[in-house]
């Protein structure tokens, strides 16, 4: 109890240090991100808990531009009846067994890490509760709202166009061994814009990615902060009938890859030892100027996986006095909580999802704008409270409705 009494002195205070001592680049694979997952593991390690890492390896966008140039160059050679030359290369690369292993460019590297806290009884089949806030960091040279902007246009534009370019070619490649006629020019044509494509994709890739620029103050430091103080209260003073499990997700700025990684290995594991439709996920993204609290939008019906856990949030911020600011759209922030609405809807289960997010503040993150100062200690504070309360009285709720169920049946 005491030392339950310790973290209510301190209070913003601790969630604020721990900003302040993130507030360098922690890029996925980079040695800040191994720096920053040192950091989060000492401060649980030395109140005794035993969080564990999960690695994970993934494919980054060196290696996606590095096989774009490998098709473009095999395109090229091809088109040309070339063929010598990329039988020579397959001969060398599959012959010895050495040179099978070697790659131009690695597969990434990255890690989670993940606590486990039971609960104190022993329940068959009970709940989990999952709290998640991804430590990793990204650095851009252009505005957010830009790189909005450009990722659009890769996904909507670019890579359609580059689907159709490798279907455009193949159909080329037959013409060019069956039909020797075929006008040199539309070659010409493929080559050219397969080039230009792959310029493109690289030019933006230039414009965005910058690993020195942000502190990740906003985005994310502020929900790793709250989540390790958060992790002692629940700690040192465990759930009855919940397991909590927090985890620390990485490479989340790359495609949610942390999360995603996550999910898959505990997927047939949560399914076995837990009772989903009574669990729920809380994502810590984003606590800076505001309070945000994200809803989907659905054009019928409400939102099956968040409109109950919501509905709780908001009544226990209303109880501690404190404002939440709904962000309530169709198309919401890309965040770790979209992994785990596609968790719920793969366990067919009633599985919650609910995510703290100040959408607002995305015009500072990604950036030098980016820095502790534009986290509010009292905000962070109070999402900390929220958190808590709302996991113990769910908890309780748990309690009371297998209590009344027993009597039910007695």
């Amino acid at each position: 109890m005491n030392a339950i009494l310790k973290q209510d002195l301190e209070g913003p205070n601790a969630i604020m240090k721990h900003i302040h001592a993130l507030a360098f680049n922690r890029a996925a694979g980079s040695t800040g991100e191994t720096k920053a997952i040192l950091y989060i593991h000492n401060e649980l390690s030395k109140e005794g808990f035993e969080p564990k890492i999960q690695y994970f390896t993934y494919i980054g966008i060196r290696r996606i531009l590095m096989r774009i140039a490998y098709l473009i160059i095999f395109t090229y050679l091809l088109l040309f009846k070339l063929i010598i030359v990329i039988a020579i290369y397959f001969s060398v690369k599959y012959l010895f067994k050495r040179a099978r292993n070697i790659s131009f460019v690695k597969k990434e590297t990255s890690k989670n890490l993940v606590l486990e806290i039971p609960m104190k009884k022993n329940i068959k089949k009970g709940q989990v509760t999952i709290i998640t806030a991804h430590y990793d960091t990204f650095s851009a040279i252009i505005p957010y709202k830009i790189q909005s902007v450009l990722f659009f246009i890769f996904r909507i534009i670019i890579i359609p166009y580059f689907m159709i370019t490798i279907s455009l070619s193949i159909w080329i490649l037959h013409d060019v061994y069956f039909n020797p006629s075929l006008n040199p020019d539309v070659t010409n044509l493929v080559i050219t814009t397969t080039l230009i494509e792959f310029v493109i994709i690289f030019i933006i890739f230039l414009m965005i990615y910058n690993t020195d620029k942000s502190k990740g103050s906003i985005d994310n430091a502020s929900g790793v902060a709250i989540l390790i103080e958060l992790s002692k209260k629940l700690y040192f003073n465990p759930l009855n009938n919940t397991d909590v499990i927090i985890v620390f997700t990485s490479s989340e700025e790359w495609g949610l890859i942390g999360a995603k990684k996550f999910c898959k290995q505990y997927k047939n594991y949560f399914l076995e030892k837990y009772d989903l439709d009574n669990s729920f996920n809380i994502n810590l993204d984003m606590i800076g100027t505001y309070i945000g609290l994200i809803e989907k939008k659905k054009l019928i019906g409400k939102d099956k996986y968040s409109n109950n856990l919501n509905e709780k949030i908001e009544k226990i911020a209303k109880k501690l006095n404190v404002k939440l600011t709904k962000h309530t759209s169709i198309l919401n922030p890309k965040t770790d909580h979209k992994i785990f609405r596609s968790f719920a809807r793969k366990t067919r289960s009633k599985f919650q999802v609910a995510c703290f997010h100040s959408k607002k503040d995305s015009k500072y993150i990604h950036s030098l704008r980016d820095t502790p100062e534009k986290c509010n200690p009292e905000n962070l504070h109070s999402v900390l409270n929220i958190c808590e309360k709302v996991i113990r009285e769910i908890d309780s709720d748990i309690f009371r409705v297998k209590r009344n169920q027993i009597i039910s049946v007695a």
